[in-house]
């Protein structure tokens, strides 16, 4: 017989040649035949003592050891070699080869058979060959097979095959130390399994070993992520599946399943990443599937950012050949009227003008406001007014405004640009008191003389030669502004940001091509003011126009502040504070098919209705309007109910649009400040107490901007603070300032 230090495949193969011609002339098979052969030399698990050389299953493995003492009743303490001693449960002994063995070369030995799968797959064909039905065999009768002998060494061999990958292809354990020879069609089946479960971890490893290569490349160098997330029906789109679980991880809680979650942490795991949505970021990032400023509130929200084919098809179409207007008989033209748009300067989506003329020497100002038509360029339920509908608003991102529409349409056909404009004209008649004597709502023509920006109509109002007609038009909206607040209209003043994002898409962008400057716009303005009053002067009349017809509209409504005790508000200083206060306390907007009240605006019934190429509940209000004008019955919504849950479906868009806009704003706000000088100093007012005396409100003085920071002391309505920038991570939403002593360099 071959000794350890001698063994190969051939002599032991011959020793299954000399066993199979002794073994056809008995009919003993198994433990008997292993008991009888194996001379006392190994003793059953159970009858363990010191000293004794035991096999036992630890952290999913066969391990060797010698007993070097009793741990208890039940377990043992073990020598696995050298001086390192491990405890080991009695339960989980699988074998006992006695005293007065090595260990070490038992070791040695089954090692080198475990790793020639020709000694176990050749005593399964003898095994197979000799059997007569289902038997049952253990380590001994595998040892006598292979070796013709079963001392310690040869049997802890067999042992270690029989627990082997190999051994599993060709033995299926029964019980502890006992298996049973598979037949050769689930050896042929578990081949099959085998070689495809070693396939797919072939390609797993190519794949993540791409991933970590993708991860190391410079940030000009990354693969294209089409290529490196591909689809491969080879791993059945693995690849695919793990790019979109990492996403979603990405985007956070409420935002992933928990399968999702389970292979996203798989891959972040193989990749020696922490298992985290912050590491499933910065992993899309460095790979270079996202972006270093990567818009994770247009995904969170599932804000439509680019068009469908079909959709820029259907806009060509109509550019080519423009629909019939159902309303070119009864269109006025107005083209006579001088008409101003005020806008912000890079306004493309011009949608409304207005025009002016005193009546008389009684106060009475006529003013018409034109708002652009696109219900005359787009059908009811076509394949625009569907995409339209879907997206619901034009979102306005600090780096990029996302239309309603094509834009081929919103600053072409649609806006009020050209000579002359198909619109809706709203025309209103205001006593000097601010009250409508008569208004009229009819389809026009319009001609644009002027665009102005709101700080062009700023500096002419100051000019002792002011353009009459702009200071007709402010004398209208002051006269509606006071009527407003007479009727209980709620006007709240509060400084807003403005952020100029640029070398930045919606989606985003890498982080050395983008510029942020952030300043405030002056909510006072009377421009902004004059703008204002004449939407929702728009707002009252066709709000009126639809109660007093019973016009199913999308009416908006606000119920009545939730305001507080005379002493409570008289604590509070005047100004900023007081109108951080009553914002507090207004109630949310409602909105419906029937008219209701508007008390913010202090109106009985209030239709948004002056920016249909921004808005889809505009466009919902012109549908009906025209209808009605055109005396078709029934309305296209003809019912209230029908009208509401458009007008809900749109409404939950709108939410989910405005949320992700508000995100990103804060987003790149947090960048803003992140890039300023380590000695920048900001004033800014606390104009509520959050937690007591813990936390606060705060508004730069300078920039109108917004937030919560901790006080290391307490703090007093009013207070100026002068803040210094902490730290930022405008990916997960926060950024930390701290109260520091005034500077010389406090900055803006």
């Amino acid at each position: 017989r071959s000794s350890s230090s001698s063994m190969s495949s051939s002599s032991s193969v011959g020793s299954l040649a000399t066993f199979a011609a002794s073994a056809r002339g008995t009919t003993t098979r198994g433990r008997a035949a292993s008991a009888s052969a194996s001379g006392g030399r190994t003793r059953a698990p159970e009858d363990a003592v010191v000293g004794d050389v035991i096999a036992y299953s630890r952290k999913g493995e066969t391990r060797l050891g010698t007993i070097d003492k009793a741990d208890g009743k039940t377990g043992w303490i073990v020598r696995e070699g050298g001086e390192q001693t491990v405890k080991v449960a009695k339960k989980t002994v699988e074998a006992n080869y006695g005293a007065g063995v090595v260990a070490r070369d038992m070791e040695a030995f089954a090692n080198k058979c475990v790793e020639d799968d020709s000694l176990i797959s050749s005593a399964w064909e003898l095994i197979h060959e000799l059997a007569s039905g289902d038997e049952i065999i253990d380590a001994l009768y595998v040892s006598d097979v292979v070796f013709g002998d079963v001392d310690a060494e040869r049997a802890y061999a067999a042992h270690r095959m029989l627990n082997s990958p190999a051994g599993g292809l060709y033995f299926k354990t029964k019980a502890k130390g006992q298996y049973e020879p598979r037949t050769a069609e689930q050896i042929e089946a578990l081949t099959r399994k085998a070689q495809a479960e070693a396939r797919v971890e072939m390609l797993e490893r190519a794949f993540v070993d791409e991933i970590k290569a993708a991860v190391a490349a410079p940030r000009g160098d990354k693969p294209d992520p089409a290529t490196l997330w591909r689809h491969d029906d080879e791993d059945n789109d693995a690849r695919v599946r793990r790019f979109e679980a990492l996403q979603a991880y990405a985007l956070g809680d409420k935002f992933y399943s928990p399968g999702e979650k389970a292979m996203a942490d798989d891959l972040l795991t193989k990749l020696g990443f922490s298992r985290s949505p912050e590491s499933a970021l910065k992993t899309l990032i460095a790979t270079g599937a996202w972006s270093a400023h990567e818009n994770l509130a247009i995904r969170r929200y599932n804000v439509p950012i680019e068009f469908p084919e079909h959709a820029h098809e259907a806009t060509q179409a109509l550019l080519a050949n423009a629909p019939p207007d159902p309303d070119a008989s009864t269109r006025l033209d107005l083209t006579h009227l001088k008409v101003y748009a005020i806008d912000d300067a890079g306004t493309v989506e011009v949608d409304d003008g207005l025009s002016v003329q005193a009546l008389g020497d009684d106060g009475v100002i006529r003013v018409w406001v034109h708002i652009a038509d696109p219900t005359r360029w787009i059908e009811r339920d076509s394949a625009l007014d569907h995409i339209a509908r879907r997206r619901a608003t034009t979102v306005y991102y600090p780096s990029e405004m996302v239309p309603m529409f094509p834009l081929a349409l919103a600053s072409g056909p649609m806006s009020l640009g050209g000579d002359k404009c198909e619109a809706m004209t709203v025309r209103a008649d205001i006593a000097r008191e601010g009250c409508v004597l008569d208004f009229e709502i009819m389809p026009s023509y319009v001609k644009l003389d002027r665009r102005w920006t709101y700080d062009d109509v700023d500096a002419e109002l100051k000019s002792a030669t002011c353009d009459a007609d702009l200071r007709l038009l402010y004398a209208a909206a002051r006269a509606r502004d006071e009527r407003r607040a007479d009727d209980g209209a709620v006007t709240i003043l509060l400084p807003e940001v403005y952020l100029d994002v640029k070398g930045a898409t919606a989606r985003g962008g890498e982080d050395e091509d983008i510029t942020v400057n952030m300043s405030m716009l002056d909510s006072e303005a009377p421009a902004r003011m004059l703008v204002s009053e004449m939407m929702v002067l728009v707002g009252d009349v066709v709000g009126g126009y639809g109660a007093r017809e019973g016009i199913p509209l999308p009416y908006r409504g606000q119920n009545e502040p939730r305001l507080m005790s005379d002493d409570e508000w008289d604590r509070i200083p005047e100004g900023i504070c007081q109108d951080i206060a009553m914002r507090m306390s207004m109630s949310s907007s409602t909105s419906g098919a029937t008219p209701r009240p508007h008390s913010g605006l202090g109106l009985q019934a209030y239709v948004q209705f002056t920016s249909p190429i921004r808005r889809y509940a505009d466009i919902l209000a012109h549908y009906q309007i025209k209808a009605h004008l055109r005396g078709e019955r029934p309305l296209p919504f003809a019912d209230a109910e029908t009208l509401e849950r458009m007008t809900e479906d749109v409404g939950a868009s709108v939410g989910a649009a405005i949320k992700s806009q508000r995100e990103t704003t804060k987003y790149w706000s947090h960048v803003y400040f992140s890039r300023q000088p380590a000695d920048a100093r900001w004033r800014a007012t606390l104009v509520k107490l959050i937690r007591g005396d813990d936390l606060a409100l705060v508004i730069f003085e300078d920039l109108g901007f917004e937030t919560v920071i901790k006080l290391d002391r307490a703090g007093v309505l009013g207070e100026t603070l002068t803040l210094r920038f902490v730290d930022a991570d405008p990916h997960a939403g926060f950024v930390n300032f701290a109260r520091c002593e005034p500077t010389p360099t406090t900055a803006a």
